[in-house]
């Protein structure tokens, strides 16, 4: 007797100890967006219309979304790091301090969208749309910027892909 009180005590233990170290809640990929959600990980179909959605301050690194549209949508103060958005849209979107550390915006519209602050750092921006973005103290530090359109963009106080600060005047071009 004395034997099985001894397991039940360790299994009881264990439980105990199991919920007071595993109580995360996360979203599920079917959770309607809001405020903080947590998509991480999820993936997506292609073409979803997001547009206008209000997801600031949600977690969706490593996230998968293709031809989506989130133009007009409020994604500030985000993770987006590591996602996958190519031939998406964020046309006039905030951004503002978004970390999109390695994601994929390869073909991405963001034209006037408001990226200040955000950190592209180590992302693909291959042929991505900026114009008239206001990407003011953005972080492009080792991103991929061939063919990117920075017609009209605010690049003031902006990091450039080799490390260095776009200076005054830096509108659609970073002078250094």
């Amino acid at each position: 007797m004395g034997r099985k009180l001894d397991n039940m005590k360790k299994i009881l233990s264990i439980l105990i100890l199991s919920f007071f170290f595993n109580t995360s809640v996360n979203a599920s990929c079917d959770d309607a967006p809001s405020d903080g959600v947590d998509y991480s990980n999820c993936q997506f179909s292609e073409e979803q219309d997001l547009s206008r959605t209000y997801i600031p301050n949600s977690n969706l690194s490593f996230i998968s979304f293709i031809k989506v549209n989130f133009d007009k949508s409020i994604m500030m103060n985000s993770n987006l790091s590591f996602g996958t958005f190519p031939e998406s849209t964020f046309v006039r979107a905030n951004l503002y301090e978004t970390v999109s550390i390695g994601a994929n915006f390869e073909k991405t519209n963001f034209s006037g969208s408001n990226v200040t602050r955000v950190d592209f750092m180590g992302a693909t921006l291959i042929e991505a749309n900026f114009q008239n973005a206001n990407l003011m103290e953005a972080n492009f530090t080792s991103s991929n910027i061939t063919n990117a359109n920075f017609d009209g963009a605010n690049l003031i106080g902006a990091t450039w892909t080799g490390g260095e600060t776009c200076g005054p005047g830096s509108i659609g071009t970073c002078n250094k």
